[in-house]
């Protein structure tokens, strides 16, 4: 019975998040607007978790940023749970790009550049427990983007779907890894060239040619040395997805008659 009982409140906390998400869960007063909204309160927790982390968030933070009592929030909110999933959606408002005419690698290229960027604007995001795929309107509008640059493709829908969870979930980790690599090298006061050229310094000094033959042809090449430029591990992420849409033109190619 507890199990079932538990189930049903499950079940009805997720209608309720879907109501907030797609815009029919605001509660209704008569009078006046009331100075507090769904919305007002998404809106400066998300303020808070990009100026702190979300290690920062909390309901009373959020109430003191909004001017309001903490117990105010549950009339709008169940609690933080259900705030995080808000804030993912909102988060997302941004537009995604819109067809430019080009190539369809060419507007993969673009989508999976902006859900990079859109990562290092919120960087929080890349802390927080993926619950389940996107189920909010402005998450949904991305993953459609996504799939419409591909669509001339010939795959099918489900196939579109997988590529786009595959694509996504590379720019995400990519990015965290990004964002945890800047981070320790902002704790040991040096540069990411500072950090490639002691990477690429230690292992000329210990690898054994002969136990690491690979690396040590790269190595010899100058791959890990630094360059003029910044260093960032987006080339990884760029190399990875143009190899992934090789291997998906070279999929639908086969498939066609």
């Amino acid at each position: 019975m507890a199990v079932k009982d538990e189930r049903t409140a499950m079940t009805a906390e997720r209608t309720r998040t879907l109501e907030l998400l797609w815009g029919g869960g605001e509660r209704s007063t008569r009078g006046p607007k009331p100075a507090l909204s769904v919305e007002k309160i998404v809106r400066a927790a998300i303020e808070l978790a990009d100026a702190e982390g979300v290690e920062a968030l909390s309901m009373q933070r959020v109430a003191a940023a909004v001017g309001k009592t903490t117990m105010s929030l549950y009339r709008y909110v169940s609690g933080k749970d259900q705030l995080i999933e808000l804030m993912v959606d909102y988060a997302a408002e941004e537009e995604p790009p819109k067809p430019a005419g080009e190539d369809w690698r060419a507007e993969v290229a673009v989508w999976v550049r902006a859900v990079w960027e859109f990562h290092l604007r919120h960087p929080w995001m890349l802390r927080i427990r993926m619950n389940g795929p996107p189920s909010g309107p402005r998450q949904l509008a991305w993953m459609e983007a996504g799939m419409r640059a591909i669509s001339g493709l010939g795959l099918t829908g489900a196939e579109m779907i997988w590529a786009m969870t595959f694509l996504d979930g590379a720019v995400r980790e990519l990015a965290r890894i990004s964002l945890d690599m800047a981070e320790a090298q902002r704790e040991a006061g040096i540069t990411g060239l500072e950090a490639d050229a002691d990477f690429a310094a230690g292992l000329r000094k210990y690898l054994d040619p002969e136990r690491f033959p690979m690396l040590a042809a790269t190595i010899a090449e100058g791959t890990f040395d630094p360059d003029t430029e910044e260093s960032s591990i987006l080339p990884d992420l760029e190399f990875g997805v143009q190899r992934l849409l090789d291997g998906l033109e070279a999929y639908a190619r086969r498939r066609k008659p």
